[in-house]
């Protein structure tokens, strides 16, 4: 597992980052565990028929892989990760940024 802290300053729809880095079917295939400490995070399942989750300030949050995030505001949260799957998912998230 590997410890991360998040923070937006502002809202972020991860939706055509996930697409342009190329992850398969256009969604996070890492799942994610963690706590809200301010802000708000969506998470969405495009193609699944399962409902959006919401997360909020002092909640604790896990949405497991095939999702894609949306940062509703400004948010800081602590997340928990498996170590292989972010790193994938980070690898491709860095190769697409020049692409953005």
């Amino acid at each position: 597992m590997e410890i991360g802290f998040t923070s937006t300053v502002g809202p972020r729809d991860c939706t055509e980052l996930y697409r342009v880095a190329g992850m398969p079917g256009g969604v996070c295939v890492c799942p994610h565990y963690g706590y809200i400490f301010t802000g708000t995070i969506r998470a969405t399942y495009p193609g699944t028929g399962r409902p959006d989750e919401v997360a909020t300030a002092g909640e604790a949050y896990f949405f497991p892989g095939g999702h894609v995030l949306i940062y509703e505001e400004a948010t800081e949260a602590l997340e928990l990760n498996p170590a292989h799957a972010l790193q994938q998912c980070m690898d491709a998230i860095e190769a697409a940024a020049g692409k953005l």
